[in-house]
């Protein structure tokens, strides 16, 4: 009986020594992800006697953690009666609308929710009216923005 109680008393007591607490703090930090890369070497060739337009593509990937958009741009202005357009593939598969390029930036693809796609598909198009020799390249940005 001596034993039972002293291991009922040890059993009671055991809370009573249990005053030692330890608090850790634990720092939050969640980053704001938005990569975008793109691949492929587009060269778009024109026979102007026979075409007004040709069309190359190039591809992209892109990781966000948030809803976004794309906004694309040239690096200058192109020669008076040449246009270039683009289309970029959504991550969900859909095309967006084909958009004019120009120096400011514009809207290509809107309403990115979180995602990270490989593979997407972007196409070109050159128009030509009145050029009958140009030989040139434009550099095209393309920006992750928030969609709102």
């Amino acid at each position: 009986m001596k034993k039972f109680l002293v291991v009922v008393l040890l059993f009671l007591a055991g809370p009573a020594f249990a005053d030692a607490v330890a608090v850790q703090t634990v720092k939050f930090v969640v980053e704001r992800i938005a990569e975008i890369s793109v691949r492929g070497n587009p060269e778009i060739y024109l026979n102007v006697a026979k075409d007004k337009e040709s069309r190359a593509e190039g591809g992209y990937d892109i990781t966000v953690n948030y809803n976004a958009q794309i906004l694309a741009n040239i690096d200058k202005k192109l020669p008076d009666g040449m246009s270039l357009f683009v289309s970029l593939q959504h991550p969900n598969g859909s095309f967006g609308p084909e958009v004019l390029l120009s120096e400011n930036p514009k809207t290509v693809v809107s309403g990115i929710s979180p995602v990270a796609s490989k593979d997407n598909r972007i196409n070109y198009r050159l128009v030509c009216e009145g050029i009958d020799n140009y030989k040139g390249e434009a550099a095209v940005s393309f920006t992750i923005t928030d969609f709102n």
